[in-house]
């Protein structure tokens, strides 16, 4: 017979085990403790596998708030930065530290001089 692999396979294999010894009581009496032994074992087994379950359940749920905190997070983060230019000023270099950039004078373009195009020259 196959070994059962999976986790589901492995607590119907148990489970059926237990209901076979349940069918034949002349067999019980000859493997009562290694039965009972079983028995807690599959107690065991079913009661983490709910925990497991509902773990996965909270893991959701909090994936879920975190997400929510995230994006409230986010916004306190702009309205945080938005009061710190305002208290600072626009211009203010400290702004850096809390990853605002300061408005800062723009260099002045040169004007360039414009060649004189050779067909004008001659004319």
């Amino acid at each position: 017979m196959p070994n059962p692999k999976s986790q589901a396979d492995i607590m119907n294999d148990i489970q059926g085990l237990l209901e076979a010894t349940e069918r034949t009581p002349e067999v019980r009496a000859l493997v009562e403790a290694e039965r009972e032994a079983l028995a807690q074992s599959m107690t065991l087994i079913t009661s983490l596998k709910a925990r497991q379950e509902e773990l996965t359940a909270l893991r959701q749920q909090v994936t879920q708030q975190l997400g929510v905190a995230l994006t409230e997070g986010k916004e306190r983060a702009m309205i945080f930065r938005s009061v710190v230019r305002g208290k600072l000023g626009i211009r203010n270099e400290r702004l850096v530290h809390f990853k605002v950039a300061p408005l800062r004078k723009r260099p002045r373009k040169k004007v360039s001089v414009e060649k004189v195009v050779a067909g004008e020259a001659g004319g």
